[in-house]
């Protein structure tokens, strides 16, 4: 894939308040590691793992890459298919952006690489799978309500993410159905803009629209749902296996609440890779089950590298591959 049109800007990293948080949260994260974890027993059992178990989970969590590819290329007009080979690849790359930059800044990424469509029409597409995988953590979620042995405080952030969720759900369903509606009603006001860019407004949201009616389709919704399922449950039992491979006695329930916790986590300001702040709240929810310090963080350190720094390498190595700048104050291909 090769480009001069120069992708979207965005203020450096530096200047941004939300990645001095990130880096404050992160800093607050790895103090408190350092003087609650046993180190030495997290050593060891990081030296005794089960690799063979690990090599099992990294195929696993890459198995779910071409899954969630394959589910991303649905959402797309046959007669507009991109390649399932660079999409994929797209998909990494972006991946990696919004592990390492604020604002989720590779989803605008993607939507700019993938020139079948128009860029709002690529971001209606990935407003479709974030909504999937929520529907996915909703459901988890609801689930583990019913465990009167979970913690309260994280009861509370789970109702509100249902709250949150179900006004998700209720707008994107809104947006599908009522389609025609709110294109004919736009139109009608566009008769009465006076603003130049007005047009090109309409036409933004007409493509954006237009994506989202895919999901009319009961094929494409279903085998969608399907996959879904079938995604987060591998990544539950990567989360199993994982937890055995470090000596604990594994439970799906603590795998799967571990799932959703680092799910929810996503909202909270982290460094680039999600560094400290991610192993503390894998500790946490951990600590629920009994599993000590060293057991916990030898685990949360192989499913950070697994789950955050084998993306990040790939869609870093992709990007050089197909000449992508990563750099988030002048993004750009070359070619």
């Amino acid at each position: 894939m090769q480009s001069n049109a120069p992708l979207p800007r965005s203020r450096p990293l530096k200047r941004d308040w939300r990645f001095w948080l990130g880096i404050l949260f992160s800093a607050a994260s790895v103090v408190w590691l350092l003087f609650t974890t046993n180190w030495p027993a997290a050593w060891t059992a990081l030296k005794s793992a089960d690799y063979a178990l690990v090599v099992v989970a990294i195929a696993l969590n890459l198995s779910t890459i071409p899954l969630r590819s394959a589910r991303w290329r649905l959402t797309f007009s046959p007669q507009k298919l991109p390649a399932l080979g660079r999409l994929t690849a797209i998909m990494l790359i972006g991946q990696a952006v919004n592990v390492i930059a604020p604002a989720r800044l590779g989803d605008l990424l993607r939507a700019s690489l993938v020139k079948e469509e128009s860029v709002s029409y690529v971001l209606g597409t990935q407003v479709l799978q974030s909504a999937l995988d929520l529907l996915m953590v909703a459901a988890l979620t609801t689930l583990l309500l019913f465990q009167l042995s979970l913690p309260a405080w994280w009861k509370g952030s789970a109702q509100a993410l249902l709250l949150t969720s179900g006004v998700v759900f209720a707008g994107v369903i809104g947006l599908i159905v009522g389609r025609k509606l709110i294109l004919q009603f736009l139109t009608a006001m566009s008769a009465q803009w006076t603003w130049r860019y007005g047009r090109r407004a309409l036409d933004f949201v007409a493509q954006f629209l237009r994506s989202l009616n895919s999901f009319r389709n009961p094929l494409v919704l279903g085998v969608s749902l399907l996959a879904s399922v079938l995604i987060w449950g591998i990544y539950g039992a990567v989360n199993y296996l994982l937890l055995a491979a470090v000596g604990v006695q594994p439970s799906l329930l603590a795998a799967f609440f571990l799932l959703v916790v680092l799910q929810l986590s996503i909202a909270v300001p982290s460094s680039p890779g999600r560094i400290g702040v991610y192993h503390y709240l894998s500790v946490l929810a951990l600590a629920v089950f009994g599993i000590n310090n060293a057991q916990a963080l030898s685990f949360a350190i192989i499913l950070h590298l697994i789950s955050i720094v084998m993306p990040i390498a790939l869609g870093a190595i992709l990007a050089w591959l197909m000449n992508v700048n990563l750099d988030s104050s002048a993004w750009q291909t070359n070619g």
